[in-house]
């Protein structure tokens, strides 16, 4: 509080001083005025220029001198006097001093905004995490923002000292346009030998294979500390040019890599015989999209992150190369299949896969309820069920095997989240959350809210049964068009129960009432998102 009295007095100061400039350069410019050499001047000029070139606005006083026959002919062409000519001067160099105190006053009332007041050391943590947002890439066009570094650096010359100053800040590089002036070196240099996290997306068809093998290059000079990797394409040579650059690399330091051929009309798949053939110890996260890899062989090893999506006749793996892969990896933790990714022919038994240590598992496509039964999954804690069909939604329901009157077993002991994305359900059944009876969070993405809360509902109207579905839910995430009276009624009568929600996360496009926003949040905290990651 003593800073801030300190700098509010130092502006006070200074605008009790430009109040003087100020009324000394007005009393200046009445004497240069009343000057009847001035005048004369004055009259000069508007006969030349007409009368209207000199009437109006607060600079109307200023004369700019033309040259007179006098000075043509080499004599004195001057018609202001002496004293005249120095009482402009003084005016000049009164609105110099006066510039010069409007700035600091400018520079000073910056630190009367409180964010402005932040300590480096909170401005450095802010800093960190908006550059880790998804962020856009400098390109020309004023609707597209800058990455969120230049846009912080630019605030203030507090901020972008703090910025050019913080290495963290400069890691993690974005690249959606082929002609990012200078943002890739820059991010080098300012990284100061940092991990670096690279994402090149290609799939607006802006960043071509030639291009992207340029940009590799110039990251292949420090592949050393690559921490992420990710490589988005609809365009099957910029895979190739990937692998062409990466078969031998070497990446101590990679964590995350991804491969993506995605967005493009047909089921275009590629075959990749080797890659990162050079070693990628620290690799436990990998991401592959209509690309496959050999599947017994490094960097496919000690993997804790498993995410396989579309991977359609040629690159889909056999039944014993899944097995391969998951023995390969005895500590994964995740595990995501969207789409097609394993060949399972119809009417043959397959051995079951044990996962102990899984704790995340998405499943989507046409082998669902297949694979879900295939998997031993007894510490799985997430469930992700994406893109079913009523009748893959039904023969899941009915495979899941009911758990013991004490409540032990069952297929999923552990659970604790269950979240359907774009899933075409049936009526949920009683069957359906008794197989599943420890859920604390519901995620319903575009898969028939209503239905679930029709089944809530249902139960505090049927005096038969008043045992309550999943009475330990504590977390309903509900993006789809929701009834809010329904939903109103499910929240009011969980906590009449003493078994009430503690959260609900609803999606901004789909609120029509603020008010009944209001009324829920009696009973229950209220999350408003407005946009949703469905390819996370």
């Amino acid at each position: 509080m003593g800073q801030l009295k300190t700098i509010r007095e130092v502006i006070a100061e200074l605008n009790r001083q430009a109040a003087e400039h100020q009324a000394h350069r007005l009393l200046l410019i009445k004497q240069i005025t009343s000057n009847p050499t001035y005048q004369h001047e004055v009259k000069r000029l508007q006969e030349i220029y007409g009368r209207e070139s000199f009437q109006g606005g607060s600079e109307s006083w200023r004369v700019f001198l033309e040259p007179s026959a006098d000075a043509a002919a080499g004599t004195d062409g001057s018609h202001l006097s002496p004293d005249v000519s120095m009482l402009m001067n003084q005016v000049y160099m009164n609105e110099a001093s006066l510039s010069c105190i409007h700035a600091r006053i400018e520079a000073l009332s910056t630190y009367l905004f409180p964010v402005l007041r932040l300590p480096p050391e909170v401005l450095i943590l802010i800093f960190k995490a908006g550059s880790r947002l998804p962020q856009d890439d400098p390109i020309l066009g004023p609707s597209t923002p800058r990455p969120f570094p230049l846009v912080v650096a630019a605030v203030s010359h507090q901020w972008r000292n703090i910025a050019i100053s913080t290495p963290d800040l400069w890691t993690n590089i974005a690249i959606r346009h082929p002609r990012p002036y200078g943002w890739v070196p820059l991010c080098l240099e300012r990284s100061c030998g940092q991990p670096i996290d690279i994402t090149i997306e290609c799939r607006s068809n802006l960043l071509t294979a030639p291009v992207v093998d340029h940009l590799l290059s110039t990251f292949m000079h420090h592949v050393g500390r690559w921490r992420r990797l990710a490589v988005m394409t609809s365009d099957p040579a910029t895979i190739y040019a990937v692998s062409h650059k990466l078969a031998n690399a070497c990446a101590p330091m990679l964590r995350h890599f991804q491969l993506s051929l995605s967005g493009s009309s047909g089921n275009q798949e590629v075959l990749l015989p080797n890659i990162l053939q050079g070693g990628a110890a620290s690799l436990t996260s990998l991401r592959l999209d209509s690309i496959s890899l050999p599947w017994d062989a490094p960097p496919l090893v000690n993997l804790t992150t498993l995410d396989l999506r579309w991977l359609w006749h040629q690159t889909r793996l056999q039944y014993e190369q899944f097995r391969t892969v998951l023995a390969g990896s005895p500590s994964i933790r995740a595990l995501i299949l969207r789409g097609t990714y394993i060949h399972l022919h119809a009417g043959r038994a397959y051995p079951p896969l044990s996962i102990p240590t899984l704790r995340y598992l998405e499943l989507s496509g046409d082998h669902v309820c297949r694979m879900s039964s295939l998997l031993s999954t007894p510490g799985l804690e997430e469930l992700t069920l994406a893109n079913l069909d009523e009748t893959e939604f039904r023969e899941f329901v009915a495979s899941l095997p009911l758990p013991d009157s004490d409540g032990r077993g069952g297929r999923y002991p552990a659970l604790q989240a269950l979240s359907l994305l774009n899933a075409s359900m049936c009526t949920p059944t009683r069957r359906f959350t008794r197989a599943l009876p420890t859920i604390t969070h519901l995620t319903v993405i575009n898969s028939a809210t209503a239905k679930f809360l029709q089944l809530f509902r249902k139960e505090h109207e049927d005096a038969a049964d008043s045992a309550l579905s999943w009475p330990h839910l504590r977390k309903l995430t509900l993006v789809d068009e929701v009834d809010y009276f329904l939903l109103h009624g499910v929240v009011r009568d969980r906590a009449a129960a003493d078994s009430p929600l503690e959260r609900i996360v609803l999606n901004a496009p789909f609120i029509h009432d603020d008010n009944l926003i209001a009324s829920l949040e009696e009973f229950v905290n209220v999350d408003i998102v407005k946009d949703v990651d469905l390819d996370h």
